[in-house]
């Protein structure tokens, strides 16, 4: 005796289609959440990172332009003018390194760009798929 299992009908098709695509959609929105939260993350990380460094390194400069505005001493008496002319060096290193650093942090930022697009384009193409 031969068993037959019934056919689904074309409701049952289109309704487990309909549910596939949901749970696909959900994925895809989920794994594009999380890409772009780490990204951010990476981001943030990495700027904590240059802010500290910067700290540290300011803290080296105000005692490495003290130092040499005391060596200095013998051969520019007025405190004044070894003063202002560490400042001046200073001030220009300062201006050096934050431009140097600013182009780095702008060559960083195409990867959470592409990561937001992503996450735009992604969620895009779901709405536009579940409006069909």
């Amino acid at each position: 005796m031969e068993t037959r299992i019934p056919e689904p009908r074309v409701g049952d098709l289109v309704h487990r289609i309909t549910d596939d695509v949901k749970t696909l959609a959900h994925g895809e929105l989920e794994l594009a959440k999380l890409e772009l939260e780490h990204s951010a993350k990476v981001a943030a990380a990495d700027g904590a990172v240059v802010i500290l460094g910067g700290i540290v390194a300011l803290i080296g400069l105000g005692m490495l332009a003290t130092a040499v505005a005391v060596v200095l001493a013998p051969v520019i008496p007025p405190l004044w003018l070894r003063l202002v002319i560490m400042a001046v060096i200073y001030i220009a290193c300062g201006v050096i390194a934050a431009v140097i650093y600013s182009r780095r942090i702008k060559q960083a930022m195409p990867h959470l760009t592409i990561a937001r697009d992503e996450a735009t384009q992604t969620i895009v193409n779901i709405k536009a798929g579940l409006a069909r």
